[in-house]
């Protein structure tokens, strides 16, 4: 699922987004097999729910995701989550037991699509009314981008939603990990590539900038990762900058590395 070009909507204030980014504690070692891989994202579940508990209406209101420190929830919610639009992504993480670690399952629009096109996203899409849940609805809609075989995956769990301020969506992240994706075929109408990034890749300083657009003269910024050519930015830049630097798995990085998405985008 991809969100409509954007700064960082999870952020209320763009210093606090820059601060977060200009962290300089030591990056926590990736795991890189399939146990280590499972616990740490299930302690990451675990520290999200501690969160939803102790701050519920932040946390349905996307507050989780904000930069901000766990223990210092925003005041101001960017979506009604009561009124929202629901969509569900998967963040799966294949581990096959090399040295290379996990790598992070991605796709990029197809070129002929009238928004977005050649932007890259987690997999997923809008709730229909036939899903069980939104876990359903993230694995209906990877198996319809790209072929994936929903038995091969172990869901952990979901994060907290995360809003989508333009649009009204609420999106909810699901996080599972499998051995194998399997075969992976791209959805003719709708993918152009699957992509499968090392996140040992994604979380290195060389790999990070800052997407940084002008708009009406103002100056618009949020987390991105260049890597394998590919450009991940805009809300799927946003979620994995989150959830690699609540890991602690992101390395220290530099934000006034900026790029400007529009020279990426594929006609």
């Amino acid at each position: 699922m991809t969100a409509p070009d954007q700064a960082d909507p999870l952020d209320p204030e763009p210093a606090a987004a820059r601060a977060a980014a200009s962290r300089t504690e030591p990056a926590v070692p990736v795991p890189t097999d399939y146990d280590g891989v499972a616990s740490a994202l299930t302690r990451l579940l675990d520290s999200a729910r501690g969160y939803q508990q102790a701050f519920p209406e932040a946390a349905a209101a996307g507050g989780w995701w904000n930069p901000l420190p766990l223990e210092q929830p925003p005041t101001t919610p960017t979506v009604d989550p009561l009124n929202a639009r629901q969509a569900g992504v998967l963040v799966l993480m294949s581990c096959t037991g090399s040295i290379e670690g996990p790598r992070v399952l991605l796709t990029e629009r197809a070129t002929g699509l009238r928004k977005h096109p050649g932007q890259i996203s987690f997999p997923g899409g809008s709730a229909d009314d036939t899903d069980a849940d939104i876990v359903a609805t993230a694995l209906r809609e990877s198996q319809e981008e790209t072929a994936l075989d929903p038995s091969t995956v172990v869901v952990l769990g979901t994060l907290p939603p995360a809003p989508v301020p333009v649009s009204g969506f609420m999106v909810t992240p699901v996080l599972a990990v499998t051995r194998d994706c399997g075969v992976l075929t791209p959805s003719e109408d709708e993918v152009a590539r699957v992509l499968q990034l090392p996140v040992k890749e994604l979380v290195a300083a060389e790999s990070r900038y800052s997407a940084v657009l002008m708009r009406d003269n103002v100056k618009l910024s949020s987390p991105a990762f260049w890597t394998h050519d590919s450009f991940v930015w805009g809300f799927t830049g946003i979620l994995l900058d989150r959830m690699l630097d609540r890991l602690g798995w992101a390395e220290p990085w530099d934000p006034d590395r900026e790029l400007d998405p529009r020279q990426f985008r594929r006609s």
